[in-house]
């Protein structure tokens, strides 16, 4: 492997992003206008050009004998000297590996993928760009980069860094359109969510550096895996887990996890290219890739393995139920982006870390794919995005519907395509773990998954043609906006079968596995011979034999999908009696579990309650005590100023009395 080729790709994948949104606000403001989107469409481009070629570096030394583990074949390469004062860990240190090629390739190639269709999304029907255009391709080039420079660090400083840019960017992305109340709310609640799980973050960052006296990668894995503190002490388990638990803090507000879930679905206020962008592959699965890369961390505390799976778990069926009863397409979306998301972090905290990135790596496309489709449909409705509004869209928008309805299979897990394989693993790898009900809560979301991701398709593109009343007529999007569609629909159908090798290794080399179940190969090769070594203790049950479980969620899929065609197509009465039916239940779910009314009865309110009080103190007691300081001195001007009068007479008189004053003060006293 070339090392210094290497390095120069790992520099020049954030630096292309990054001048590409510089380039926009020199010259795009003044110059291209309306063809700044170039700028920003080549300097991504050529990053996902970079990222290609240095994966096929790693995967050339991978083929010539490398570990693929994730500490096995590592380099880290020191591209400034931050601060130069002999500490390693204020360094801008990037680390190289599989698991920054995989995610690279994921974020660049999906990011490319939504810029391009922004190009057309941007425009109204005329083809006029947007007011702000070029503001926007400028933010989604910084949110690359800083997306780009959170997986190339090799500490956790510029971990930190990337992590907190990304924050930024999602800030300014989702309240672009800030003249609108509530996208100016759900960008300040989006990033007031993220500060809470930031703060825990950080203070992990914190301990680790209090702990280890360092904050590389490689150095605190090291430690970490001796179970050595800095100095050589013996490091306390309890510390592991604290460590553990505040990293993942971080992971449950950028991930949207339980309980700092809330902010994700108000990001939809923002474009549909940004709701693509930050649900897909960028900045949601930031969380899922910080636990992956701190394996060595997490998996030391048992504890901590546990909180992780049980959240991911919980927040997986949580999201499901409510997606079950929402209207809005985006919406829908965004829950089944939490309930993905936890399955991921399911994988996780099973300990199958391949199989939780081999799902972020699929889940990227097709639920990219799902959200452009979404943005298609709103484009074409003029704005609505309300599935009670419209129906029978197929006719006169193919290209959208097929490809939206590849989509919705591949997340419905549909037997062959993208999501049936990584959910599948991450099933299996949950039943042979020592928690096997979260297994079986994982089933059960999957159906629901099939099952609502369905109805949205029947509502929205079969049945008579209906359209909303501003709206004459359905159209087909520009090939700005379906040639995405057509390649990310290639990707819900094939990536699963990327990085699938017979003798079972890990997702793309990402990690050497212990287990039989990895890729769809090991069902035809192998099948599945027994329990994970790599998670749990428990006993394979009927489940685990053979390829049942293959079967037993392939025909969960199918149902999920029958039952949605049975009730929103031939028997769409049954759904409206159920909701009459289950009355609190249904309202339950409807209004998302009342949580952020909670939040706001709880939280929101006291806080502000608190922020008047403190207010209405410095206004009228800190300011008062000030007012009555600043009067003294106020008062002797006011004293002294009606002495100046302005006539040379009494000025004359004051002068000769005070010089009297003087001469008699100078004779008594001598």
């Amino acid at each position: 492997m070339d090392l210094n080729n290497v390095e120069t790709l790992a520099i020049l994948i954030p630096l292309l992003p990054l001048l590409g949104a510089v380039a926009v606000g020199v010259i795009g403001l003044r110059g291209l206008r309306s063809n700044s989107h170039w700028l920003v469409l080549i300097g991504v481009g050529l990053a996902l050009a970079c990222a290609v070629r240095l994966f096929m570096n790693i995967n050339l030394a991978l083929t010539k004998g490398g570990s693929g583990c994730i500490d096995g074949l590592a380099k880290s390469w020191l591209i400034y000297g931050w601060i130069n004062a002999g500490v390693t860990w204020m360094n801008v240190t990037f680390r190289i590996d599989s698991l920054t090629c995989v995610m690279l390739l994921t974020v660049l190639s999906v990011s490319f993928l939504v810029v391009a269709y922004s190009v057309g999304y941007m425009r109204d029907h005329h083809g006029h760009a947007e007011r702000g255009y070029e503001r926007f391709f400028a933010f989604l080039g910084i949110f690359v980069f800083s997306m780009c420079m959170l997986v190339l660090a090799g500490n956790f400083l510029l971990l930190y860094l990337g992590w907190e840019l990304v924050g930024l960017s999602s800030y300014l992305l989702i309240g672009f359109y800030y003249e609108k109340p509530s996208a100016a709310a759900a960008a300040k609640k989006a990033f007031i969510v993220n500060r809470i799980g930031d703060f825990g973050f950080g203070l992990g960052i914190f301990l680790i550096y209090y702990t280890f006296g360092t904050l590389d990668y490689k150095e605190v894995f090291d430690l970490v895996a001796k179970m050595k503190m800095a100095g050589g002490a013996a490091l306390s388990p309890d510390r592991v887990t604290a460590i553990a638990l505040l990293l993942f803090c971080g992971a449950m507000g950028k991930s949207a996890q339980l309980p700092l879930h809330v902010w994700l679905p108000d990001a939809m206020e923002g474009p549909t290219p940004v709701s693509a962008l930050i649900h897909a592959a960028t900045m949601v699965t930031a969380g899922v890739y910080m636990v992956v890369r701190c394996n060595v961390i997490f998996s030391a505390s048992h504890y901590a393995m546990w909180i992780v799976a049980t959240i991911g778990g919980i927040t997986s069926l949580f999201a499901a139920t409510i997606a079950l009863t929402q209207f809005d397409m985006k919406r829908i979306l965004a829950y089944s982006t939490l309930s993905q998301l936890g399955y991921m972090f399911l994988g996780a905290g099973v300990g199958a870390f391949d199989s939780a990135i081999f799902h972020l790596f699929t889940h990227a496309f097709f639920k990219a794919l799902l959200f452009l489709g979404a943005g298609s449909v709103m484009h074409a409705m003029a704005g609505v995005i309300d599935i009670r509004h419209f129906s029978g869209l197929a006719r006169s928008m193919k290209i959208t519907a097929t490809t939206f309805c590849i989509g919705g299979l591949a997340l419905a897990g549909f037997p062959l395509l993208a999501g049936f394989w990584s959910k599948d693993e991450i099933i299996h790898a949950a039943l042979s773990s020592d928690m096997p009900w979260l297994g079986y809560m994982a089933l059960i979301t999957a159906w629901m998954t099939a099952f609502y991701t369905f109805r949205m398709i029947f509502m929205a593109f079969h049945g008579q043609e209906r359209l909303p009343r501003d709206v004459h007529h359905a159209h087909e999007s520009g090939p700005w906006m379906t040639a995405p569609l057509l390649i990310l629909s290639v990707g819900a159908i094939c990536a699963g079968y990327v990085g699938v090798t017979f003798g079972g290794h890990g997702f793309l080399g990402v990690f050497e596995p212990h287990g039989e179940f990895h890729h769809f190969l090991s069902y035809f090769t192998s099948g599945h011979r027994g329990t994970p070594k790599h998670v749990g203790a428990a006993e394979a049950g009927w489940l685990l034999g053979g390829h049942r479980l293959m079967y037993v969620s392939a025909a969960i899929s199918l149902w999920g999908i029958g039952t949605a065609w049975f009730f929103y197509r031939r028997r769409p009465t049954i759904p409206l009696a159920i909701a009459f039916a289950s009355g609190g239940l249904y309202r339950l779910l409807y209004n998302k579990y009342y949580v952020d009314e909670l939040y706001d009865l709880a939280l929101v309110r006291p806080l502000r309650r608190i922020g008047m009080v403190c207010y209405n103190l410095d206004r009228y007691f800190i300011n008062a005590i000030l007012w009555v300081i600043a009067a003294v001195p106020r008062l002797i001007g006011i004293i002294l100023k009606g002495w100046q009068t302005g006539a040379m007479q009494g000025y004359a008189l004051a002068m000769v009395v005070g010089l009297l004053v003087m001469i008699w003060w100078m004779l008594v006293a001598a």
